[in-house]
């Protein structure tokens, strides 16, 4: 049975590596900055593409760089795969316990390439770093956000690579020849080969689909929410708000709006600066959502003032909640804030017996209201 030359296996990674490298830098420069780990992808396929490259010139090349460099390269690419990871995750890289391990294990392949002569132990060695490197690599990308094809794609890559190099370590000889030993033709080298060159491509496209499912996250959290506090924006309340009225109509049930103005907010601003300003919208806004269900939801319209919807929830109910965000914010305050009060308007559809035609009658009574309740002194509820 002819085989192809592993020679070629290890070029094709090697080309691979630096494609895929090119690609993960140019990706790395265009992405937000919070999305990390690219970069240290980029360099880790290169130094595996090295690896490769010095692999494939065995004979041609003296041992010192087609074995002990460039198994070093292939150990620290790896190591950097999970380094990347983990800058992915948010997590801090730990370095030197791990390049401990790899400064002994090249110790080892010094002896067992100069000592010994041992091709099957340095094979045994690397087997293990890989599989433990991979399985790490494993673990990461699985518990990896967002949750989609890109963490299981490569979560599957790392394992089939555990798997592979599993399987090498089993069927390895006990006894081999030296002058051909990288370049045997057996069929387990040859898979070996073949899974480690496809593998440096599937690793880079995994982690790629993996950045950009969090940049489409980032991008639709940007597009639906206030950049500053984080509550919905206009547009994605009015998107939520119509499936909610139209779900109301079909069922007969109860929608309710609240809209909120925080008292004399041109007053901080004046007294304490745009920045103490900023800083009470963003109180209110987590204050206010922690009084709300998983269902509700909370939006700011623009400058002080904020909407809350709220699904099948009558008038009695709403006005509890809107006089609950009253209380909270009355009552309590951080310490580097100044005191504040919230004024609410409270209106009510009644499934399809209620008072307002459409949602922005809805919204124009909870204004109505609102507009009362800043009449009457302020700090209280109306309906």
């Amino acid at each position: 049975m002819q085989f192809i030359d592993p020679r070629t296996f290890l070029l094709v990674a090697n080309l691979l590596g630096m494609l895929c490298a090119l690609v993960l830098w140019v990706q790395a420069r265009s992405f937000p900055d919070d999305i990390d780990g690219l970069d240290d992808w980029a360099r880790a396929v290169v130094l595996i593409g090295c690896a490769s490259g010095f692999a494939s010139m065995r004979g041609v090349l003296p041992d010192s760089l087609s074995i002990v460099a460039s198994n070093g390269m292939l150990l620290l690419g790896q190591l950097l795969l999970i380094v990347g990871l983990q800058r992915y995750s948010g997590r801090t890289p730990v370095w030197r316990p791990t390049l401990d391990g790899i400064g002994a294990l090249m110790i080892l392949i010094l002896w067992l390439t100069y000592g010994s002569h041992n091709y099957q132990g340095r094979i045994f060695i690397m087997g293990l770093a890989h599989i433990g490197f991979f399985s790490v690599g494993a673990y990461l990308a699985w518990h990896a956000a967002p949750k989609g094809f890109g963490n299981r794609f490569l979560s599957v890559i790392f394992t089939l690579g555990v798997a592979v190099a599993i399987w090498r370590i089993a069927t390895l000889p006990i006894t081999g020849n030296e002058t051909d030993e990288n370049f045997d033709r057996n069929l387990i080298q040859q898979i070996y080969l073949a899974t480690f060159s496809l593998g440096v491509l599937g690793l880079s496209i995994g982690f790629i689909l993996l950045a950009n499912e969090r940049l489409r996250v980032e991008l639709e959290f940007m597009a639906t929410r206030d950049p500053m506090t984080g509550a919905l924006n206009r547009r994605a309340f009015f998107s939520r708000a119509e499936v909610e009225w139209a779900r109301a109509l079909r069922s007969r049930r109860p929608l309710a709006v609240i809209t909120s103005d925080i008292d004399f907010f041109k007053k901080v601003n004046d007294t304490h600066g745009h920045h103490v300003g900023d800083q009470v919208i963003k109180d209110y806004t987590l204050r206010a959502g922690q009084m709300l269900r998983l269902s509700d939801s909370l939006a700011r319209f623009g400058g002080e003032e904020f909407v809350i919807l709220l699904p099948d929830t009558g008038l009695t109910e709403a006005k509890q909640v809107a006089e609950r965000i009253r209380c909270e914010i009355e009552s309590r305050r951080a310490k580097t804030l100044p005191a504040y009060t919230v004024s609410l308007g409270v209106s009510v559809m009644q499934g399809n017996a209620g008072q307002a035609a459409d949602l922005e009658a809805l919204l124009a009574e909870a204004d109505a209201a609102l507009y009362r309740a800043k009449q009457r002194g302020r700090n209280r509820v109306e309906v």
